[in-house]
C-alpha cells in the first residue's frame, strides 16, 4: 500500500522504465507502438509491453499505457483490440483521449480500468463529474489548474486526481491545439505534434511592424519554461492529488532517473515532516543540470505571465558556470571563474555576444597552468572553446559527466538499486530435505523443500553465518536479506549448489506471487469478439436523423457583423457568450437585440459559449443563462465538457457540441447524444472522405466548418499582456489588448493574428483563411446538414462577403445546379480576404 500520493514516471524505451523503476517510482506511464500521443518515442511492442507489465509488477510498481489520440472509425476496432491485450497482459490502467473510444470501451472491456487524458482538457468541477459518470477511474486534470482549483475539484468530486508536477509544458490547453496540424499536418491530437510553439515569432501589429525588439525580449514566445514543483510537495500532498505525473516519454532515460530519484526523495521526505521540508541545493541543482528551460511552478499559484515563459531559448539552459573572464594569449585558453564545479567530459556552452552559441565537451581544464581533471567552484580556469568569445559572455553546463554517469549506473547495472527486504527462515535436519521460507515486507510468502536431503556433516557443519552468506547472494534479484532465522541441527550440511538451487526457486515463486497480485481477470477472445460484434451493431441500429434542408451558420461576437450575415443569407448565428476585447464584451442588451433583428428576419440565434470555463467562470455564464432563459434562443453551442454537463440543468433549449469536443468517429457522436446533444460540428481535422463516412451512419445531425480562420491556439498564457503589458508575478497587466491587434510572425513572414477574449485568454487564429467554397455540393451531398462560417474575430464586410458567396452556393446545390465558374470567382474574392491567402485545411489532406 502506498503512503501519501502515487509517483508516476514517463518512459520512452526499456531504459527509462528500469530507470523509472529503479529510482522509485510507483508507476510508470508508457505508449504501445500505436494510438499515442507521442509516436517519436521508441514505445514498446507487445512483447516489450507484456515484459514490462512483468518487470513493474514483482517489483510493486503499476504500468499505465497511453492510448490518448483521437481515432478515426476505421480504427476503433483495432484499438479495441489493443485495449484487451492490455487487459490480458496485466496493464493497471489505460489513459484515453478520444470519447468515443473510451464509450467503446466502457461497454466491450468494463474489466480494464480508464484513465481521462488531459488531452480531454478537464478543468472544471463538472467536468470531471461528467468523466466519472462516463466511467474514468482517474482525471488527469489540465496543467492551467491552480492549487486551489485542484483542492476544491478534490473535495467537490472526490476523484483520484492526477496533475503534472514536473517537466514540459504546452502553452496551450492540451487538446485544443491545431497548430501543428494546420500549418504542418502534424496533429498532435494524433500523437505527432511538430512543437511549431519552440520556434521564433515576433509579436506585431495588424500591419506586420514589430512590437517588442526581440533582442531584448526573446524571439520563443511561446515556448515556456518547465515546470518544476519541488519546492511545493506539501502543499500539492495537501490538495489531495492522488498520483504526481513527472513529464517526459521523449527524454533520455539519464532524465528519467534523475528526476524520479530526487521527487521520490522529496515526496518521502514531505510525508516525513512536512513543517520542515526543504529542498537540498544538490538536489534543485541536479533537477536543473539533468534538463531545464528554466523553471516555473506552472500555474499553481496563478497566472504568471511572462515568468511562465523561456522567450530567449527553447532548449536545455543547463546550470550557469560563470562569465568568462579573459584570453590566456599563453596557453591559448578562454579563463573562466567557475560558479559550480566542472570535469573533464563535461559539455559546456557560451552564450556568444556575435554568432548565437557555441557548445563544446571540456576535454582539458588547466588550473595555474596545469591540467587537472577536475576543478570546484570559486576555481579560475583555463578551457579550449572555439568561436569568437569576448569577456563577459555568459558560460552554461550544460552536460554532467558525473550526473549521467551515476544515473546511467541505475540502469544498466545488474544489480538493482530499489530493493524489496525480505524476513528468510530456515530449517534444516539430518535425514530431511532443506526447508526455505521467504516474506517480504507486503506480506507476500513463498516456500520451498530442496531436492536432496540433509547429510551429517563430517567436518564442516552449516551455521547460521554460512547460510546469511549464500542466501543473501540477491544481487541481480530485487530482493535483498533484511532478516534470517536458522533452525539448524548440529552437525547438518547441504551441497551449496542445493541451497542457491532452492533459493532460486523460492524466489522465482515469490516474484510470480507478487506479478499475480496485480493481474485482472483476463477476457475470453471469444468473449471480447461477443461483445465487440454487439457493440457495434448497436452504434450502427439506430434511427438515422431527420433529412434537413442545408444551412448556413456564422459565428460572430459584434452587432453589425450580426446583422450582416442576416442580411445576406445566414440561416444560424451564432453570437455572444464568447467575446474578444478587440471588439468589445457582448452585454445582455446586445444580446436582447439580436434576437429581435434575428427573429425579425427568420434567422434562428444560438448562444455561443467559452470553450475554457474554469469553475469561477462557469458560475458567471451560467448566470447569464438563467437571465436569458426566457428569451427565444435556439440553442447553446457548447464547447467544453464541464458546461455540457450541467446545461440542461438550466435551459432546455437544444445543444450543440462544437469541434472543440474534438468529434472525429461516429461512436464520439453516440457519446454526444447520449449526453444531450442535438447536433454535433466535427472535428477540422477530419478529411471530407472521413465526414462523408460518418454521415452515412451518424446518429445527430452534423456540421462542419467551411470558411475563416481557424483558431490553432487557446492559451491562459497572453503574449500581448506578458510582452507589452508587463504582465508577471505580482504585476497586473497594463491591457495593451484594449488599444492593439496583434499578431505573431513565422520566420516564413507568415502573421497568425491573436484575440484575447475576457478572461484573459489568448485565442491564435491560423494566418490562411479556411476557404471549401468549390466544394460545397459535395459536402452537402454526403449528408453535412450545417455548413459554418468562423468569424469571431472578423468585421461586417467579411461576413457580409463570405455569407453572400456561400448562400449562393447553397442555393444552386438545391436547384441542382453546378457552376464551376461562379465557384472559382467567388473563390477568388475570398482569397481577398485573407493576407496570407486561403487554404482547404484537412478536407484533402489528413492527419491519418
Amino acid at each position: 500500500m502506498i503512503q501519501g500520493p502515487e509517483l508516476l514516471a514517463p518512459a520512452g524505451s526499456w531504459e527509462a522504465l528500469v530507470a523509472a523503476v529503479q529510482n522509485g517510482a510507483d508507476a510508470v506511464y508508457l505508449g504501445g507502438k500505436m494510438f499515442n500521443a507521442r509516436q517519436s518515442a521508441n514505445n514498446f511492442d507487445h512483447d516489450e509491453l507484456a515484459r514490462a507489465v512483468e518487470y513493474a509488477h514483482i517489483r510493486g510498481v503499476r504500468i499505465y499505457v497511453t492510448v490518448n489520440i483521437l481515432l478515426a472509425d476505421h480504427e476503433l476496432e483495432e484499438a479495441l483490440g489493443f485495449l484487451h491485450f492490455l487487459q490480458n497482459a496485466g496493464v493497471d490502467a489505460a489513459i484515453l483521449q478520444d470519447l468515443g473510444l473510451a464509450r467503446l470501451a466502457r461497454e466491450v472491456i468494463p474489466e480494464l480500468s480508464i484513465h481521462a487524458s488531459t488531452q480531454m482538457t478537464v478543468h472544471n468541477i463538472p467536468g470531471v463529474r461528467l468523466m466519472q459518470q462516463s466511467g474514468f477511474d482517474r482525471i488527469v486534470l489540465a496543467r492551467e489548474m491552480s492549487l486551489e482549483e485542484i483542492a476544491a475539484i478534490k473535495q467537490e468530486t472526490g476523484a483520484d486526481l492526477e496533475v503534472f508536477v514536473h517537466g514540459a509544458l504546452c502553452v496551450c490547453y492540451s487538446g485544443q491545439c491545431l497548430m501543428s496540424s494546420l500549418i504542418g499536418g502534424r496533429s498532435g491530437n494524433r500523437g505527432k505534434c511538430a512543437q511549431p510553439c519552440r520556434l521564433q515569432y515576433r509579436l506585431v501589429d495588424e500591419k506586420g511592424r514589430t512590437l517588442a525588439d526581440p533582442g531584448r525580449v526573446g524571439e520563443y514566445l511561446l515556448s515556456p519554461r518547465d515546470i518544476n514543483t519541488g519546492a511545493y510537495i506539501p502543499q500539492l500532498i495537501d490538495a489531495g492529488i492522488n498520483s504526481f505525473k513527472i513529464e517526459g516519454r521523449m527524454k533520455r532515460p539519464e532524465y528519467v532517473a534523475t528526476v524520479v530519484r530526487i521527487y521520490r526523495n522529496l515526496i518521502d521526505r514531505a510525508l516525513e515532516n512536512k513543517n520542515h521540508y526543504r529542498v537540498e541545493k544538490k538536489e534543485a541543482r541536479d533537477l536543473a543540470q539533468i534538463f531545464n528551460r528554466d523553471f516555473s511552478p506552472g500555474y499553481l499559484f496563478g497566472n504568471p505571465g511572462r515568468d511562465l515563459m523561456s522567450f530567449k531559448r527553447p532548449n536545455n539552459r543547463g546550470v550557469r558556470l560563470g562569465r568568462v573572464k579573459g584570453y590566456n594569449p599563453g596557453n591559448k585558453t578562454i579563463e573562466i571563474m567557475l560558479e559550480e564545479p566542472l570535469r573533464v567530459g563535461d559539455g559546456i556552452e557560451v552564450w556568444v555576444s556575435e554568432g548565437g552559441r557555441s557548445g563544446v565537451e571540456v576535454n582539458s581544464i588547466l588550473v595555474n597552468d596545469k591540467p587537472v581533471e577536475f576543478a570546484p567552484a570559486g576555481t579560475l580556469v583555463g578551457l579550449s572553446i572555439p568561436g569568437k568569445i569576448r569577456p563577459g559572455d555568459r558560460v552554461f553546463k550544460t552536460h554532467d559527466a558525473a550526473l549521467m554517469e551515476r544515473a546511467r549506473e541505475t540502469f544498466t547495472s545488474p544489480r538493482e538499486t530499489r530493493k524489496i527486504p525480505l524476513q528468510l527462515w530456515v530449517r534444516a535436519r539430518v535425514g530431511e530435505p532443506m526447508y526455505l521460507r521467504v516474506v517480504d515486507h507486503q506480506g507476500f510468502t513463498a516456500e520451498g523443500y530442496s531436492d536432496e536431503i540433509c547429510q551429517e556433516a563430517r567436518k564442516r557443519p552449516l551455521t547460521a553465518e554460512f547460510l546469511k552468506e549464500q542466501l543473501d547472494r540477491l544481487g541481480n534479484t530485487p530482493f535483498a536479506l533484511a532478516d534470517l532465522e536458522a533452525d539448524l541441527e548440529d552437525r547438518v550440511i547441504l551441497p551449496v549448489r542445493e541451497i542457491n538451487e532452492l533459493r532460486r526457486r523460492v524466489l522465482a515463486d515469490l516474484e510470480q506471487k507478487r506479478a499475480g497480485t496485480f493481474r485482472r481477470p483476463g477476457l475470453a477472445e471469444h468473449l471480447f469478439k461477443q461483445r465487440l460484434r454487439g457493440a457495434f451493431s448497436r452504434i450502427h441500429k439506430h434511427e438515422p436523423p431527420r433529412t434537413t434542408e442545408p444551412l448556413l451558420a456564422v459565428n460572430v461576437t459584434d452587432i453589425t457583423s450580426l446583422q450582416a450575415a442576416v442580411s445576406y443569407g445566414a440561416d444560424i448565428v451564432y453570437f455572444g457568450g464568447e467575446s474578444y476585447r478587440s471588439k468589445g464584451i457582448v452585454t445582455e442588451k446586445d444580446l436582447q437585440y439580436g434576437l429581435e433583428f434575428c427573429q425579425k428576419n427568420g434567422v434562428s440565434l444560438v448562444l455561443n459559449s467559452p470553450r475554457i470555463l474554469h469553475d469561477n467562470e462557469l458560475s458567471s455564464f451560467t448566470g447569464l443563462l438563467q437571465r436569458v432563459v426566457d428569451l427565444p434562443l435556439n440553442g447553446i453551442l457548447v464547447g467544453n465538457l464541464g458546461l455540457l454537463k450541467i446545461i440542461k440543468e438550466y435551459t432546455d433549449k437544444p445543444v450543440i457540441g462544437d469541434f472543440t469536443l474534438n468529434v472525429f468517429n461516429t461512436a464520439t457522436l453516440h457519446y454526444l447524444k447520449e449526453q444531450g446533444v442535438a447536433r454535433a460540428v466535427l472535428s477540422p481535422e477530419l478529411t471530407i472522405k472521413q465526414m462523408q463516412e460518418m454521415a452515412a451512419t451518424t446518429p445527430l445531425p452534423l456540421e462542419a466548418l467551411v470558411q475563416g480562420a481557424l483558431p490553432l491556439m487557446n492559451s491562459k498564457y497572453c503574449p500581448v499582456g506578458s510582452v507589452l503589458g508587463d504582465f508577471s508575478t505580482g504585476k497586473k497587466c497594463t491591457g495593451p489588448c484594449s488599444s492593439k491587434r496583434c499578431g505573431l510572425k513565422d520566420r516564413m513572414g507568415l502573421v497568425f493574428p491573436i484575440e484575447v477574449d475576457r478572461y484573459c485568454r489568448m485565442h491564435l487564429f491560423n494566418a490562411k483563411d479556411l476557404c471549401v467554397i468549390e466544394d460545397v455540393p459535395v459536402l452537402l451531398a454526403s449528408g453535412i446538414t450545417v455548413l459554418r462560417i468562423e468569424a469571431k474575430k472578423e468585421n461586417h464586410e467579411y461576413v457580409a462577403r463570405t455569407v453572400n458567396h456561400y448562400r449562393k452556393a447553397i442555393t444552386r446545390y438545391k436547384h441542382g445546379m453546378r457552376d464551376e465558374r461562379k465557384d472559382r470567382e467567388a473563390k477568388e474574392d475570398l482569397e481577398q480576404l485573407s493576407a496570407a491567402g486561403i487554404t482547404k485545411g484537412h478536407y484533402f489532406r489528413g492527419v491519418i
